[in-house]
């Protein structure tokens, strides 16, 4: 073989002869192939016994005694030879085969073990060891395939790493034995901008630290120059008398480096810089650098007004030599409509003086702002100082003396004393505990004190007083002034409306007989306390129970009721409420009033008596939602008179419990709203029985805990008693009426 003519290369080969190639692999005597041959000789070899092979193989039909078919189930005589056998073992494998590829039911093939590189798992996840021939063939022929396809890509990627290799190496040893150097491009030494090889840059790299060295100093130098100041940061600062230098911000107590050594180098330079500048400024002045020039002012006020303004030169420091110059210094004091007064004083005489000197107003606005102007001027003969200085005095308005009297359920009169003459207008606001205007006054050019009756208010309520007052352009709010209105009432003697509020549950039936026996004398104390006017008297029952019905639901005096006088409630707390309206109020209905009430407790519970005591589920009765009904809007036993006394009785052994049969934050805020609703209409409400010991603290997170009732009794003028009986009832009305 030789080389072609092409110069190219073919998938990376050389074109060389193959008399040049030489075999490097071991010796293979069964062809004869020995170590060092050419591939000329290999080739030949190779062929020489392919020809061999076919020559002396299926064609030559050779004899194959001695080897051992029995395998084959040969039937008849067993072949010698080797094309006999080959068909033998081809029908066979037909025989074996059936036409869908499978095996036939007659014939078994071999089972082979799979070596453990070949062993898998089938599709149910079970290991397979084991196969038959012919699929043990398949398996073995398929893994050749995949093996095959491997070599190929191992070949083409040693192929590729090969090619790779000559670049590598015709970049780092080229043939020719010479050295291919770096390059790089610097910036501040050799060939600045210009690509250049790296000995040349670090050549000029040392030329440059050499130099840098030298100007410099050693390290040990450096060191040395480092250690060489002794201030320390306990050093006392020039700038400052009390600091020191660890005070300063940048700062090293300790410099290690000659960074931080000429950092510290700059702090003091910079402090000395300070201390110098201070020298220059302060030192020794002279002329007009020595005169410092101040005041103050302070108010004279009479009755309010700005009468004088003080003014102290206590700030000033005029040296002996000097003098105030003739017409100085002048003070001048302006106002907001332009008006001014002059006055020239003499600060060198007045700089001394803790009294000052006090200038009087005049004619002044003093209501409004007032500008101030000094001019200083001094001299010693040689030197004329001079300045101007500038300051303001807040303008007073006074607030008048304000009196309150004639204060009722619905007003008050307030009474101002104007010292202010008659360019004043007052403006006279009433705000209600939301800081809203309810009421308001103006009093135009006021000859002198004035007083103005305000009316239409709440009763009970706290109200403050706002008075703005404008005077010659100048406004001044004065601070509020508090008053609360009186309590609604009017006296027993004008006439008296007393709604009674029973408990009717079980716990109060002996309270109800005592009140029975003492209903005679307690209405007789009523009607004595109006005198010749009238009275009017209303009941009203309490009762809460699980049932549908009242215990007294049958009786005839409950069901011939009109149904305005009989509410039912089904509260929140799954009991039933029970509200019976049994007398309306009505003109001196004494009479009618005793034969209603001895009604009450007509029979036991259960028993067959009429209007039998009420049940009462749980502790707590909804005593506040019938007071609600009663003085409220729904006007449960009639509509109170105005004018007159109005009384509100309730007896009760428990807490209010609203509709939800406890006491609670929405019971104690109806508590409170009750209270409002009392003392707007006059109405004082007064509590018999043990309910008024009892207290309530929200579950532990109100401290002092409250008395409901006793909050009710006392903010509406009226009065609890724990007792039930003729004597306290008949005491707490006629000292309600006192």
């Amino acid at each position: 073989m030789i080389p072609t003519n092409s110069s190219g290369t073919t998938n990376g080969c050389d074109n060389i002869s193959s008399n040049c190639v030489i075999w490097q692999g071991p010796d293979i005597t069964c062809i004869d192939l020995c170590s060092g041959d050419t591939i000329s000789e290999v080739t030949f070899k190779l062929a020489t016994k392919v020809c061999k092979l076919i020559t002396d193989g299926v064609a030559a039909n050779p004899s194959l005694v001695g080897l051992d078919l029995k395998c084959l189930n040969i039937v008849g005589v067993t072949p010698t030879t080797l094309v006999p056998v080959l068909q033998e073992m081809v029908d066979s494998i037909c025989r074996n085969t059936a036409s869908g590829g499978g095996r036939s039911n007659t014939t078994t093939l071999p089972i082979m073990t799979l070596p453990a590189c070949l062993q898998y798992n089938n599709k149910e996840g079970n290991p397979v060891t084991s196969l038959p021939l012919d699929q043990f063939a398949t398996l073995i022929a398929n893994q050749v395939c995949t093996n095959l396809a491997s070599i190929n890509l191992i070949n083409s990627t040693l192929t590729s790493y090969s090619s790779r290799l000559d670049v590598l190496e015709a970049c780092v040893l080229p043939c020719s034995g010479g050295v291919v150097e770096a390059q790089i491009v610097p910036t501040c030494v050799s060939n600045i901008g210009t690509l250049t090889n790296v000995s040349v840059v670090v050549l000029a790299l040392e030329s440059a630290f050499c130099a840098f060295r030298s100007a410099v100093g050693l390290v040990s130098a450096i060191n040395g120059a480092v250690s060489q100041s002794g201030l320390t940061g306990s050093s006392k600062q020039l700038a400052a008398s009390t600091g020191t230098y660890s005070g300063i911000t940048g700062w090293n107590n300790n410099p290690n480096t000659l960074a931080e050594s000429v950092q510290n180098a700059w702090v003091v330079i910079d402090d000395m810089y300070a201390a110098i500048t201070s020298v220059q400024n302060n030192c020794c002045p002279g002329g007009c650098e020595s005169v410092v020039f101040g005041y103050t002012t302070a108010n004279t006020l009479t009755s309010g007004f700005i009468t004088d303004v003080v003014f102290n030169f206590i700030p000033s420091s005029i040296p002996s030599t000097f003098t105030d110059s003739s017409g100085y210094s002048q003070i001048t004091i302006t106002d907001a409509l332009g008006a001014s007064i002059n006055q020239v004083v003499s600060v060198s005489s007045l700089q001394n003086n803790t009294t000052g000197i006090s200038i009087n107003t005049g004619s002044l606005n003093t209501f409004q702002n007032l500008s101030v102007s000094v001019d200083f001027r001094v001299t010693d003969g040689s030197d004329t100082c001079e300045s101007n200085s500038a300051s303001v005095i807040s303008g007073i308005v006074p607030c008048p003396n304000t009196t309150i009297t004639s204060i009722t359920a619905t007003g008050f009169t307030l009474n101002i004393a104007n010292v202010l003459g008659t360019t004043a207008v007052y403006t006279i606001d009433i705000l209600d505990p939301s800081n809203v205007v309810v009421a308001t006054y103006t009093q135009n050019s006021p000859s002198g004190n004035f007083a103005h009756a305000f009316t239409g208010l709440i009763a009970n309520t706290a109200y403050n007083i706002r008075t703005t007052i404008v005077i010659q352009g100048a406004t001044k709010i004065c601070n509020l002034i508090p008053v609360s209105t009186q309590a609604a009432g009017s006296p027993c003697s004008a006439g008296l409306d007393v709604a009674f509020i029973l408990d009717y549950s079980v716990s109060m039936e002996p309270s109800v007989k005592v009140l029975k026996s003492a209903m005679g004398g307690v209405t007789t104390t009523i009607a004595n306390q109006v005198g010749g006017n009238n009275y009017r008297l209303g009941l009203v029952t309490v009762d809460e129970d699980t049932s549908e019905l009242p215990n007294y639901a049958a009786c005839t005096d409950y069901t011939s009721l009109p149904a305005s006088q009989k509410i039912s409630n089904t509260g929140s707390a799954g009991t039933n409420q029970y509200y019976t309206a049994w007398e309306m109020f009505a003109t001196n209905n004494k009479t009618s009033f005793e034969s209603t009430f001895a009604k009450l407790n007509g029979g036991v519970v259960g028993g067959a008596g009429c209007i039998q005591m009420g049940d009462g589920a749980g502790s707590a009765e909804p005593m506040d939602i019938a007071i609600e009904n009663v003085v409220g809007a729904n006007n449960f036993v009639g509509a109170y008179n105005s004018n007159i006394a109005k009384y509100v009785l309730a007896f009760t052994d428990q807490l209010p419990s609203g509709e939800g049969n406890a006491m609670s934050s929405t019971v104690y805020a109806r508590i409170l709203s009750l209270i409002t609703t009392c003392n707007n209409k006059g109405i004082k409400v007064f509590v018999f029985g043990a309910g008024v010991n009892l207290t309530w603290d929200n579950g532990g997170t109100i401290s002092p805990a409250i008395y409901p009732w006793r909050e009710l009794a006392t903010q509406t003028s009226g009065g609890y008693f724990a007792n039930i009986d003729q004597p306290t009832i008949q005491n707490a009305i006629i000292n309600g009426c006192a």
